[in-house]
């Protein structure tokens, strides 16, 4: 077998001891999957119920602050005028924020379900990648989606623009949260998520690409704090019920059930808040928060 994310060959390796269906690479120590084939995403995968839940949407309202904060980091990256491209953008709910704010943004997505989303919203999301430079590909939590990840990653580089960065958002493969929970862990995800990085497999494949990796944030409460919450969540309730609830989408349960669910979540969320937060600061101390943020540039 071949590491996706290094390239390391070997004759054989050793299945993760806390996430099911992936192998640990010993060269770069990320986690990957020996399979071939990949799961279908539906558009229902992408696409929200008609009307959010009053509960789910006043959660919503709260978390808007870290698109926010998600803007003013990518705005520091980029000079005046220049292009961006979201990297696995599904419905483009992402490139629809960033242009409402003023960035020049396309979206690239390569299901078709996704990019019929995002065309029938009138947003500027494609199947293939637009042929022109771009000053930043950002990739928010879409680069464990595949099963090739440096492939695909290189090929993305012939898209980048003099002096272009990159920013990566990933599940932390070796996060506290991923050892404690394994297949409950939120960002698990099988069998959407098809590798797992850690930071250091993620800094080694930026390099065999041609990258020099500029920053590591380890302090990413936009997905981190909402993980954790709901990653202990799934260890006392059906999984993911709250995620479902305020993202208006792939529900396993539904109508009043699924408001009910909601609000006992919260009720536990408030119950186990000095919990989550000591879990928080802790994970963050020793590195190892359930997501974390890299920014690289082209050598």
């Amino acid at each position: 077998m071949t590491c996706s994310m290094c390239g390391d060959r070997a004759e054989k390796y050793f299945p993760a001891k806390h996430l099911e269906h992936f192998f640990h690479c010993q060269n770069c120590g990320g986690y990957f999957n020996a399979e071939t084939s990949y799961p279908k995403y539906e558009e229902t995968y992408f696409a929200e119920r008609a009307a959010p839940a009053f509960l789910g949407s006043a959660i919503g309202k709260i978390f808007l602050i870290f698109p926010f904060l998600y803007a003013l980091k990518i705005k520091k990256l980029i000079s005046k005028n220049s292009w961006i491209l979201d990297y696995g953008c599904g419905g483009g709910k992402m490139v629809s924020y960033l242009r409402k704010r003023g960035f020049c943004v396309d979206g690239f997505d390569p299901s078709p379900s996704a990019v019929f989303l995002a065309q029938k919203n009138n947003l500027p999301v494609y199947g293939a990648i637009p042929d022109k430079k771009y000053g930043l590909i950002t990739f928010w939590h879409s680069l464990e989606h595949t099963n090739q990840p440096l492939r695909d990653f290189e090929a993305c580089k012939k898209y980048l623009a003099k002096n272009a960065k990159v920013l990566i958002a990933i599940p932390n493969g070796d996060s506290i949260e991923a050892a404690i929970a394994r297949s409950r862990w939120f960002c698990y995800d099988w069998p959407y998520h098809r590798v797992h990085f850690t930071p250091e497999s993620l800094s080694m494949m930026l390099r065999r690409a041609g990258f020099r990796v500029v920053s590591i944030d380890y302090f990413n409460p936009g997905y981190s704090i909402p993980s954790l919450a709901q990653t202990f969540l799934n260890f006392f309730m059906p999984k993911n019920a709250l995620y479902s609830l305020v993202a208006n989408r792939r529900a396993e349960e539904g109508g009043t059930k699924l408001i009910l669910l909601g609000i006992l979540s919260v009720f536990l969320i408030v119950l186990f808040s000095p919990l989550l937060a000591v879990v928080f600061f802790i994970s963050i101390l020793l590195k190892r928060p359930g997501t974390i943020i890299l920014i690289a540039e082209l050598v």
